[in-house]
């Protein structure tokens, strides 16, 4: 499944074997998404919804959804650069979103082990 999001945690994809891949996109190429695949929206936010909504020339809603992702879901991510007032408008949002697409890909034991390491390394101050 594809879903729009404006909002990641570690809460959305819990199994452990999951490798999360964050791959930044333009603002284009993400109009461009949104207009040739099916997408459930998951976006949280009624200002932020009507912005895409008036970008994209699609109707996106606002939808609070509890996302457990899985290696076949795919989120196309917008995120938001620095804090916004209380009830922004259209024009306080305008190029002041981060767009990319989310994928989840099974971790393999080396995957596992390096990000011990790694783990490891930063406890031990080596980073």
């Amino acid at each position: 499944m594809i879903y729009l999001c404006n909002g990641f945690s570690n809460g959305m994809c819990v199994d452990p074997r999951i490798k999360r891949i964050d791959e930044p996109i333009s603002e284009d190429e993400f109009i461009e998404i949104i207009h040739n695949c099916n997408f459930k929206s998951a976006i949280g936010h009624e200002a932020l919804a009507n912005y895409l909504s008036k970008i994209t020339g699609k109707r996106i809603i606002r939808n609070r959804l509890n996302l457990n992702c899985t290696y076949d879901d795919i989120l196309l991510m917008v995120s938001l650069q620095g804090r916004l007032p209380e009830h922004p408008t259209y024009v306080e949002y305008k190029g002041r979103l981060n767009y990319s697409v989310v994928r989840f890909e099974k971790q393999t034991m080396l995957d596992i082990e390096n990000s011990l390491k790694k783990i490891e390394d930063i406890k031990m101050g080596a980073f």
